[in-house]
């Protein structure tokens, strides 16, 4: 079977409630239930007030209703507002592609699973990563990649509007830390190995920093961008956001705008633009040299930046289908351009 029956108390609960509660829209509840109900159960508009038993989808399971209703428009929960994915399943394949002064191109990829269990939880779990179609080969990297994979699963709380709010699981890193770093010490020796380990030691017990640390990513900077903020009534949004694209030094400050275009394409899709420029108030030596943001001097040639990406949304549910582009800076002798990718997996 396709369904599972949930029993209500007649009249007690109404259809948005109900769809809300098993992350479906209320159109495509009343279409389901009135798929397999009998004839005098249908929902037409609303629960009629006998109904004690209602006809749901298995959790995670398409309930085919948008295969066979084409949407003409985007999912708003309020004008202007993008409605947020409630539950939804995702695998998403990762290639983001660093370029330094036209050299040498650094290709990193991998696959990374996301389980929206509600609207403010969210789990992410990731597969090994690949540098330059290879699994990390030299001791630094094959260090840090043990490091990285003691942060997945990783549970993050999200706030009304999908942004991020804080890592939830952070005491389960922390045990999976203490194991793997009596791993790493009793199979890395040296002193190099031996400060790095220390230094994470140290960084973990402390949420802000691993917070940052883990999150300081390109990925998660761009997969969490405010789409589901409230949008001017010529379907934009601007908003400012620092940009993690040198290692270890403070993100950049650019200022982004969001377009949504609501043509709803044969797939049934939609597409939102995402168009911007550094507006960094440090100066481009400050900049390269890692000065944090606040005092800044001044004196000198600002840097140049730009950001160009595309975003594809499901129109059943607003949830990402795609990511794409590329960003640019441009820093005294070094021009760095960073190509990002990131397409669900069907």
């Amino acid at each position: 079977m396709d369904y599972k029956t949930c029993k209500i108390t007649p009249g007690k609960v109404g259809l948005s409630e109900l769809a809300e509660h098993f992350g479906l829209q209320p159109e495509e509840l009343r279409w389901f239930h009135n798929r397999f109900c009998p004839i005098k159960d249908l929902i037409d508009p609303d629960i009629q007030s006998h109904v004690e038993v209602v006809y749901v989808p298995f959790p995670g399971l398409e309930t085919g209703y948008f295969a066979s209703t084409k949407k003409k428009k985007p999912l708003y929960q309020k004008t202007n507002c993008l409605n947020v994915p409630r539950v939804f399943k995702k695998n998403y394949g990762i290639i983001q592609t660093v370029q330094e002064n036209e050299g040498e191109k650094l290709t990193i990829h991998y696959e990374t699973e996301l389980k929206k269990i509600d609207k403010n939880q969210i789990f992410i779990s990731r597969k090994p990563i690949y540098i330059n179609q290879k699994r990390p080969d030299m001791v630094m990297e094959q260090i840090a990649d043990e490091v990285g994979s003691v942060f997945y699963p990783l549970q993050l709380e999200l706030y009304e509007n999908a942004k991020l709010k804080r890592i939830a699981n952070f005491p389960e890193i922390q045990k999976r830390w203490k194991i793997k770093k009596q791993q790493l010490a009793s199979y890395y020796k040296g002193e190099i190995a031996e400060k790095l380990l220390n230094r994470i030691d140290k960084q973990l017990d402390y949420r802000g920093k691993t917070q940052r640390g883990i999150l300081d990513s390109l990925f998660f900077t761009l997969y969490f961008f405010p789409l589901y903020e409230l949008f001017s009534d010529n379907k934009t949004h601007t908003f400012q956001v620092s940009l993690p694209i040198f290692p270890k030094v403070p993100r950049v400050l650019f200022e982004i705008t969001l377009r949504i275009d609501e043509e709803i394409s044969e797939t049934q899709k939609f597409v939102i633009m995402a168009k911007g420029k550094c507006i960094d108030p440090r100066t481009e030596t400050e900049i390269a040299n890692g000065k944090e943001m606040h005092n800044p001097i001044n004196k000198g040639e600002m840097a140049e930046g730009n950001l160009d990406f595309t975003y594809r949304l499901n129109a059943k549910d607003n949830s990402i289908y795609s990511i794409w582009g590329q960003l640019e800076l441009k820093i005294a002798s070094k021009a760095k351009k960073i190509s990002f990718e990131c397409y669900e997996q069907q």
